[in-house]
C-alpha cells in the first residue's frame, strides 16, 4: 500500500465567495493571562476612551458555587462572585468583544461581511488587550464559525450536507434530529478542529424554524508568541482549515443558495 500524501496547508488556494454566507457568528478567541493586576474602574475608563465606537460596556462576573458538608450530614452551599472583565458591543449590535482576565473573545454576528474586516477589528481589540493587560504568551488561539441553514418543510439536511447521518437500519427512514461532533488533529501543524453538525428543532416561535447547524472550531495546540507575524500566519492557516472543512462538506445546491459569486481569497 502506497503511503498517504503529506498534508500541507496551501494559503494560495482560493475558495468560493458567498454573498449570503450562512454564518450567524464568527469568533476569534485568544486565551491567555493578564500579566498585571487589572482594576475594574481604571480598565473601564481606558476601554471607554479607546473604543468610543463601542458605547455598550457591561461588567462580567464569574459565579462559583460550592458545597461544604458538616459532620451531622447537613450541607451548606456557598456562592462566590468575582469580577472577570467587560463585555463591549457596538451600536448596531454586530460586533461583540469580551475583555476578560483570561483573554479576548471577539465575535462578528450576522450578517457576516468579510474575513479581512473581521480579522482587522479582532486584532484591534487584541492589541488593546496587550497594551492594557501585558500578557506574556498566547496559551490558545481559536477561529470558529457557526453556520445556520434554515430547512423548509420536508427539506432534508442532504440538500446542503454531503455526508449525512445513516438511515435507520431495516426501516430506511432518516433521523428527525442528530448531533455529531468530531475532533481532528491536523498532521504536521499545531492545530486541532472540532466539527459539529446538528439539527436545531422547530420551536413555538416563527424564528425557531428547523435548521441545520454546522459549527467549525479550529484552535491551536501549542503556545504562541505575541509577535504579529506569528499571529497573522496562524490566523491565515486556521482560516484556510475552516474553509477547507466548510466547502468540503456542503453541496453545490448549498453554494447556489448562499449566493455563489466567484472564486476569491
Amino acid at each position: 500500500m502506497s503511503p498517504l500524501p503529506k498534508f500541507s496547508i496551501d494559503l494560495s488556494e482560493t475558495f468560493p465567495r458567498l454573498t449570503a454566507a450562512p454564518s450567524i457568528e464568527a469568533v476569534i478567541h485568544w486565551q491567555t493571562h493578564a500579566g498585571k493586576q487589572l482594576e475594574p474602574a481604571a480598565l473601564k475608563d481606558a476601554l471607554t476612551q479607546q473604543l468610543p465606537d463601542y458605547p455598550i460596556c457591561q461588567s462580567q462576573q464569574d459565579i462559583q458555587i460550592s458545597a461544604v458538608g458538616s459532620p451531622d450530614g447537613s450541607s451548606e452551599f456557598l456562592q462566590r462572585t468575582q469580577w472577570n472583565g467587560f463585555r463591549l458591543q457596538d451600536e448596531q449590535g454586530r460586533h461583540v468583544a469580551q475583555f476578560t482576565l483570561g483573554g479576548v473573545i471577539f465575535s462578528r454576528l450576522e450578517p457576516y461581511e468579510s474575513w479581512d474586516t473581521f480579522k482587522a477589528e479582532a486584532i484591534r481589540f487584541w492589541d488593546l488587550f496587550v497594551a492594557l493587560a501585558e500578557p506574556t504568551v498566547i496559551q490558545s488561539l481559536g477561529v470558529r464559525y457557526i453556520n445556520r441553514i434554515l430547512l423548509a418543510d420536508g427539506e432534508q439536511p442532504s440538500t446542503f450536507l454531503k455526508a449525512v447521518p445513516y438511515t435507520l437500519p431495516g426501516v430506511g427512514v432518516s433521523p428527525e434530529s442528530f448531533f455529531y461532533k468530531d475532533t481532528y488533529r491536523v498532521p504536521g501543524y499545531p492545530y486541532s478542529i472540532h466539527w459539529t453538525r446538528t439539527i436545531q428543532p422547530e420551536g413555538a416561535s416563527p424564528i425557531d424554524q428547523r435548521a441545520l447547524i454546522i459549527d467549525i472550531d479550529v484552535f491551536t495546540t501549542e503556545l504562541l508568541q505575541l509577535d504579529h507575524n506569528t499571529l497573522t500566519q496562524s490566523l491565515q492557516e486556521m482560516r484556510w482549515l475552516k474553509n477547507k472543512v466548510f466547502f468540503g462538506c456542503i453541496t453545490d445546491t448549498a453554494l447556489e443558495r448562499f449566493g455563489l459569486e466567484q472564486l476569491g481569497a
